[in-house]
């Protein structure tokens, strides 16, 4: 009985072995170039191109590995039943080269192909190969050399190229010139220029506010060390001088030099004092510091020294005398304003000022305002009424004098004390004379 189930057991093994040989998936792999490591599943299967059967079907990972080139890795997916193909192009392993140079700054050319400028690190050259690289630089000789990679392993290369040219060490003062030489600017003064080519050479110097100085005809060696040097001839200056508003005095170093806007050319450079003056406006005083050349431009906003003074009276009707000027007569639309519209005395100076309000029948009133620049002040002028008689009317009583109020053709209303005012019948009446000069008729 054990014997009978070892032998069935042993055909169900051979059974499954046919079906699953019957169902074999090909799958081809290759390369290029050829005869590449294959790795799938990380198990080697040889070189390409290699044809496979025992690849269960799902997902695999194929791995190419070739000296001279890049690793390559990828995913292949077998279905069961169906022939696969699977290539892939191997890229050429890439080299990786620092190139430095003294002096820095060379011409890097790879097989005739610019490179850039040193330093420099190239990481896209084929590792399988023998390059041919030159550095170059004006005033240097070109040195010419071969790079061979060792697959991966980065290569440096430091070269030094030789001089062909001279060195010209360049002053100026004052210094910070701008220098030229044979055309290409290099710098400003002070400054070292090493890589001047031999022969004829040609040295300029610009420095704003001075005269370009050109140096011509130098002669320079190979590996020759000279000095430059140039005193700078200064240009005049100009001033430019506005003000807000136009027209305000100038005075340079005390002396008057004429009305805004205003410009002054042929200033030897050096310090200057400038004042500006204009009627109504304080003075304004500057230092100005004029350079080799330069046009420095300064502009004064003078400060409004007038004021404004806005005058109210009560009553209105009063005259109103500035600085001993008769400014107007206030007034009012309204009949029962306590106090007139405002009168308006523009432009003052700053300062103390007189103020004087008069009106008749009332006393007179001063002040002294005090006016400040760009401020309007204010003044608010009550006068207080003063009894002055203006008429005297005599009766079988007696005679009495006061103001004339109204006049009727009944009555008299006349004020005989401030603020007490007193009707006479004109049947009462003997006389009627006016005071003071003034002229009426009350019959």
């Amino acid at each position: 009985m054990k014997r009978f189930a070892l032998v069935v057991a042993a055909c169900l093994v051979s059974l499954l072995a046919s079906a699953r040989q019957n169902h074999m998936t090909r799958v081809d792999i290759t390369s290029q170039p050829e005869r590449a490591s294959v790795f799938v599943d990380g198990k080697s299967y040889g070189l390409t191109p290699v044809t496979l059967f025992d690849l269960e079907p799902g997902r695999h990972r194929v791995k190419y590995r070739m000296n001279g080139y890049e690793e390559s890795d990828s995913y292949i997916l077998v279905e069961d039943g169906r022939p696969l193909q699977h290539s892939c192009t191997l890229e050429p392993e890439k080299g990786i080269l620092l190139v430095k140079s003294e002096p820095s700054g060379c011409e890097i050319t790879l097989d005739g192909v610019a490179m850039g400028l040193t330093p420099r690190l190239i990481t896209t050259i084929d590792a399988r190969s023998v390059h041919k690289m030159t550095l170059q630089k004006t005033g240097y000789k070109a040195a010419t050399f071969d790079v061979k990679f060792n697959g991966r392993t980065p290569l440096v290369r430091d070269e030094t190229l030789m001089l062909d040219s001279g060195v010209l060490k360049i002053i100026s003062e004052p210094s910070g010139a701008e220098v030229t030489v044979n055309g290409v600017v290099r710098g400003n003064t002070p400054i070292l220029v090493s890589d001047v080519p031999k022969g004829r050479a040609t040295v300029k110097f610009r420095l704003a506010g001075f005269k370009d100085e050109i140096i011509s005809d130098l002669m320079v060696g190979a590996g020759d060390h000279q000095t430059v040097s140039r005193v700078l001839e200064g240009l005049p200056g100009t001033l430019s001088l506005t003000s807000v508003p136009e027209g305000a005095r100038f005075y340079v170093n005390g002396e008057y030099r004429g009305r805004s806007p205003l410009v002054l050319s042929g200033l030897q450079p050096g310090d200057y004092e400038v004042r500006a003056e204009n009627e109504g406006f304080g003075s304004e005083t500057r230092i100005v510091k004029v350079m080799n050349g330069a046009t420095p431009r300064m502009e004064f906003r003078m400060s409004n020294v007038m004021g404004r003074l806005e005058v109210k009276s009560s009553p209105s009707g009063a005259q109103v005398y500035f600085d001993g000027r008769l400014i107007g007569t206030t007034s009012t639309d309204d009949p029962d304003a306590e106090f007139s519209d405002k009168l308006m005395i523009e432009n003052v100076l700053e300062g103390e000022h007189v103020l004087v309000v008069k009106k008749d029948g009332y006393a007179e009133q001063t002040r002294h305002p005090k006016i400040k620049s760009n401020k309007t002040s204010k003044a608010n002028v009550r006068l207080r009424r003063i009894f002055k008689p203006d008429i005297e009317i005599v009766t079988d009583t007696g005679v009495y004098q006061g103001i004339l109020v109204s006049n009727t053709p009944d009555y008299i209303l006349v004020e005989v004390k401030l603020g007490i005012q007193r009707s006479f019948p004109r049947a009462d009446i003997r006389k009627v004379r006016f005071l003071g000069g003034k002229t009426g008729n009350v019959e």
